[in-house]
């Protein structure tokens, strides 16, 4: 079902007009950057510093954890097992399982999600959700890379939410 859902993706969904769009998002997601760069323009206003810190540690936790899965299950990137699979981008040579750019947009996500109001909060969730399917589009994930990294970036956030009163307690 992997395999065919990449196909089915580059044969049906790539577009001239979405491959700029969505290889500036993925690009953009390389180590994290756009969203550390976020959740570090959060925690400089006073207004929002829990809420950047948070998602900071979020992120930077659900991060480590991504990297120890990949090298424990060292799963090759789709473009490496696929020949009919034409990648775009920057090739990875990194392991494919988890997606580190989808564990990071939402360990970020999922923390902005429980402490943004409004807008804000749909804004973080939506640019996760289109960032994880550009690393499908770009063909440099199979699915189920994207939804084990959705699920270690729940899980892990969950953690950081479950103990952010202990990260923010006087001493």
């Amino acid at each position: 079902m992997d395999k065919a859902i990449l196909i089915f993706i580059q044969e049906n969904i790539r577009a001239d007009l979405w491959t700029p769009i969505l290889m500036l998002i993925t690009n953009m997601g390389h180590y994290g950057a756009i969203w550390i760069a976020m959740t570090i323009v959060l925690a400089l206003r006073p207004a929002t510093r829990h809420q950047g810190i948070l998602a900071l540690i979020s992120l930077l936790f659900c991060g480590g954890i991504a990297a120890c899965i990949k090298h424990l299950v060292m799963r090759p990137r789709p473009f490496l097992q696929m020949p009919d699979l034409i990648p775009l981008g920057h090739l990875p040579h990194s392991f494919s399982f988890p997606s580190g750019h989808t564990v990071c947009a939402f360990a970020a996500a999922f923390i902005l999600w429980r402490t943004c109001q409004g807008w804000q909060r749909y804004f973080f969730m939506v640019f996760a959700v289109i960032m994880a399917f550009s690393r499908l589009y770009a063909g440099v994930h199979y699915p189920t890379d994207v939804l084990a990294g959705i699920i270690v970036a729940f899980a892990g956030s969950s953690l950081v939410w479950h103990f952010r009163s202990t990260l923010f307690s006087s001493r």
